[in-house]
């Protein structure tokens, strides 16, 4: 059992709630694309927010598809006390040029002023991963928050009720987006049940036994101060967060299976707001979403004043 220290001023120093600017969500009309629709609402719906459907017209687009998407969210809005708008580009772009495709998002989180960018991600072939999704150069080059939300395997969805969120924090100075988005997520009075797991991973080397290193002194020590990161959390978001220390030898092996222990319904993670050059996650974060039995929303906060 992880004791619970006293919060410190820490609480007045961060950010604790989305505002209510709007929320970009770029769609390509395709069916894959619901699990970051239903993402989008709800973040919206909690922070009273507007969102943005927009659209980057390709040789592509097919207006049957986009009239048959485009019904379907409408009816999906009535749901939640969110307005939202379509926006779409008025020339036509390559699909293949997808520097311009991202290009045209990022531009329309500074058109609408919106505060986050929610966006679909998932597989692609080896070309197109290996140069760059649509959606991580778009976590490059946005300016405000952006949400990717990973789809593993196709067919994978989030559910109605979401009972089940582990949040692995696999840095020390992480901000409170994966929380705040767990918050959100849980906010319906239809989700009166849920457990949020928090989950500090702490990387164990090969020649030191789980059992000694859960005694040592530095493992009480990441314990405490973790501990009382957490009950900040708790008392800000009004959520109940359960902390926990995962000493782990494989972070991408070990997180995956402790997900799959609790039964997870979503996991959410943060990385860092990547540069220009080099890989857009680290290794550990795309074994993680690769493994994954469960949609993973990854958080790229655009202003980090860490816990």
């Amino acid at each position: 059992m992880m004791r619970m220290s006293k919060p410190a001023k820490l609480k007045d120093k961060i950010e604790w709630s989305w505002g209510n600017s709007p929320i970009l969500l770029p769609l390509a009309y395709e069916h894959r694309e619901w699990n970051s629709i239903n993402t989008a609402f709800y973040l919206a719906e909690y922070s009273g927010s507007k969102v943005i459907v927009f659209h980057v017209k390709t040789e592509l687009s097919d207006k049957s598809i986009r009239e048959k998407t485009l019904k379907s969210i409408d009816e999906f809005a009535t749901c939640f006390n969110v307005n939202y708008e379509i926006k779409e580009t008025q020339t036509l772009v390559s699909s293949k040029d997808i520097a311009k495709i991202s290009d045209e998002i990022a531009f329309a989180t500074k058109e609408y002023r919106c505060q986050a960018v929610v966006m679909s991600a998932y597989k692609e072939g080896f070309v197109r991963e290996f140069f760059g999704r649509i959606s991580d150069r778009v976590a490059r080059k946005a300016e405000c928050d952006v949400v990717l939300v990973e789809t593993p395997r196709t067919g994978m969805s989030i559910p109605r009720q979401i009972k089940e969120i582990v949040i692995p924090i696999l840095k020390d100075g992480f901000t409170p987006a994966p929380l705040i988005i767990a918050a959100a997520l849980t906010s319906s009075a239809s989700i009166p049940d849920y457990e949020l797991l928090v989950a500090r991973v702490v990387n164990i080397p090969l020649t030191t036994s789980m059992d000694a290193i859960e005694s040592t002194r530095f493992f009480h020590k990441v314990e405490a101060t973790f501990s009382q990161k957490i009950a900040v959390a708790i008392g800000s978001l009004g959520r109940l967060f359960s902390p926990k220390l995962l000493a782990v030898r494989d972070v991408g092996v070990d997180v995956v299976n402790y997900a799959k222990e609790t039964k997870a319904d979503m996991i959410i993670m943060e990385s860092n707001k990547p540069g220009r050059l080099g890989p857009v996650m680290t290794k550990d974060e795309y074994a993680i979403i690769r493994r994954a039995p469960c949609i993973t929303l990854v958080v790229f906060p655009a202003k980090r004043i860490a816990l």
